[in-house]
């Protein structure tokens, strides 16, 4: 069952049914609020600075006190869906792109363990795409940078950081070259949450800034003929050896 609103919002009536302790547990009357604070900007597709109801007027429709509305605007407010203003209430918020990839940052750092095997999944996923892009779409300026950072790469054998620095560097030009900033943030969000994992697998083996050198090389060079098949399949061969790099080591089997 669920309280109407006039504006259209609704919020579930609390299921008496629900146990208060143990591993179930009812979310909070404020979380149930944000939601359909949320769900009514999107169903009356509100653009951001329009303005939105006042706390009172958000306390009638929704039937709860103010402390509930308050509690569900700060969290609104946190992630930057919604904006108060003294003197001039509430709006819907002007969330960025930078503002999602912190919130993603946020999640892949503070919220639940995500196991590397599933970022790496994701990250082949994107990365593949990204260099049949970038084949497509890359500048000679671009081209360049990157073939620099290929020709650094082996300079960093004794520095392990400076080598992921460097990879780091490599694979988010990959995203930039294709001129689309949403490539960028994602990268950004994944490239730092495996930012410990590139480390160590440079450390696994002197050997590997050559292997590494010679996959970012070809992927260089299908780049530079502008085929983007190839740069997709010299991308995957990349990053399957890596992943197999890291499940070898992780079994404790010899490099």
């Amino acid at each position: 069952m669920a309280r109407s609103s006039p504006r259209g919002g609704t919020v579930p009536e609390p299921d008496a049914t629900l146990p208060t302790s143990g591993i179930v547990r009812q979310r909070r009357l404020s979380d149930q609020v944000a939601d359909a604070i949320r769900d009514d900007i999107l169903a009356r597709e509100l653009q951001p600075g329009d303005r939105l109801p006042s706390e009172r007027e958000l306390c009638e429709s929704y039937g709860v006190s103010r402390t509930v509305v308050r509690e569900a605007v700060r969290a609104l407010t946190a992630k930057g869906i919604v904006t108060a203003t003294p003197g001039s209430g509430l709006s819907v918020g002007r969330t960025s792109i930078d503002d999602v990839g912190q919130m993603l940052q946020m999640f892949l750092h503070h919220g639940p363990n995500v196991p590397y095997l599933q970022l790496h999944e994701v990250r082949a996923t994107l990365e593949v795409a990204v260099a049949g892009i970038a084949a497509e779409r890359i500048d000679d300026a671009a081209l360049t940078g990157l073939a620099d950072l290929v020709d650094q790469l082996p300079g960093h054998a004794d520095d392990i950081v400076a080598a992921s620095k460097n990879d780091y560097a490599f694979h988010r030009g990959l995203a930039v070259a294709t001129g689309n900033d949403f490539f960028v943030m994602l990268y950004d969000v994944l490239g730092e949450g495996l930012m410990e994992t590139r480390v160590a697998t440079f450390s696994y083996d002197p050997r590997r800034i050559d292997v590494v050198t010679r996959a970012h090389r070809a992927i260089v060079d299908n780049l530079d003929a502008h085929r983007a098949d190839g740069a997709r399949a010299a991308m995957l061969d990349h990053l399957t050896e890596v992943r197999e790099t890291w499940v070898r080591h992780q079994d404790g089997a010899p490099a």
